[in-house]
C-alpha cells in the first residue's frame, strides 16, 4: 500500500544559506523513511543547490525538481505552486507532504492511505456545533505542511485554480492548505461533494499542531506539525517517541 505514496518536500532559500538550512529537511526525510520505508521522494527547490545535488546522488529514491517561481523565504510562492502544480510533482495516487517541522513520529501511514483525499493536523476545535457545520459543508480546515493528499484532489484544486482563482484570490485566501480545505469546500459545491476531508477526530490521530488551541491527543499521533509540538509530545510520551 505504501508504494501508492510519494513523499514531497519543498526547499527554497538563498544559495548561501542552503547548506545550513538543508539538514533540517534531511532529518525530516530520514525520520519519514525510518517510519514509513524509503518511499519515492520529490524535493522541489528554487535552485540546484549543491547540498541537494549531493543528497539526490546518494539516494536513488529522490528526485530533484527545480521551480524557478519559488522565491527564497516567500511562503506565498510555495502556496501558489501547491495550488497550481502539486498534482504534477508526483505520479502515485497519494503524496505525503513533509517539512522541517512536520513529519512522522511513528509507523502507521497505511492507516490513512486510501481513506481520505486530505488529512492534516486539525485547525478547528472539536466542539459539537462546529462539527455539525463542518460535516454539513465538508469544511474540515487542516494543516498542509504535514499532510497526506490524493492526486485527484490535487488535480481538482489545480484545475479550479487555473480556471477561476489564480488571479482573484488574495494572499490569505491563496494559502495552500486553506485553499484546499476551507476556500474550495465553501465555494465549490462539486468539490465539496467529491472529496473526503478527514474530520477532527481522524485528523488528530494523524497529526497535531501545538500552535492551534486544540488539546494534545491522548495517544501519539502519526506525526506532528511545528517543532514545539514535538517537544510537548516528548514531555507527555517520553521515550515512546
Amino acid at each position: 500500500m505504501l508504494d501508492q505514496v510519494t513523499v514531497v518536500a519543498y526547499f527554497f532559500c538563498q544559495s548561501r544559506y542552503a547548506s545550513v538550512a538543508f539538514p533540517d529537511i534531511e532529518h525530516a526525510l530520514a525520520e519519514t523513511w525510518r517510519h514509513c520505508g524509503k518511499l519515492k521522494t520529490v524535493l522541489v527547490s528554487n535552485d540546484r543547490h549543491g547540498c541537494l545535488v549531493d543528497f539526490t546522488a546518494r539516494h536513488s529514491n529522490v528526485e530533484l525538481q527545480i521551480e524557478a517561481s519559488l522565491v527564497p523565504g516567500d511562503i506565498h510562492t510555495m502556496s501558489v505552486d501547491c495550488n497550481a502544480n502539486l498534482h504534477r510533482r508526483f505520479k502515485t495516487p497519494y503524496a505525503l507532504i513533509v517539512q522541517n517541522d512536520g513529519y512522522p513520529l511513528r509507523p502507521g501511514l497505511e492507516e490513512f492511505v486510501g481513506k481520505y483525499d486530505f488529512i492534516g493536523a486539525p485547525y478547528i476545535r472539536n466542539v459539537w456545533w462546529k462539527n455539525l457545520v463542518c460535516s454539513t459543508l465538508n469544511y474540515w480546515v487542516q494543516n498542509g505542511g504535514f499532510s497526506l493528499r490524493s492526486k485527484r484532489i490535487c488535480e481538482a484544486a489545480a484545475e479550479l485554480w487555473r480556471r477561476k482563482y489564480a488571479r482573484s484570490l488574495n494572499r490569505d485566501q491563496a494559502v495552500e492548505d486553506l485553499y484546499y480545505t476551507k476556500f474550495l469546500p465553501l465555494h465549490e459545491r462539486t468539490y465539496r461533494k467529491a472529496f473526503r476531508l478527514a474530520n477532527n477526530r481522524e485528523s488528530l490521530r494523524f497529526s497535531w499542531d501545538a500552535l492551534v488551541p486544540i488539546e494534545c491527543p491522548p495517544h501519539i499521533p502519526f506525526g506532528f506539525h511545528r517543532t514545539c509540538s514535538r517537544e510537548i509530545l516528548q514531555e507527555r510520551f517520553g521515550s515512546e517517541i
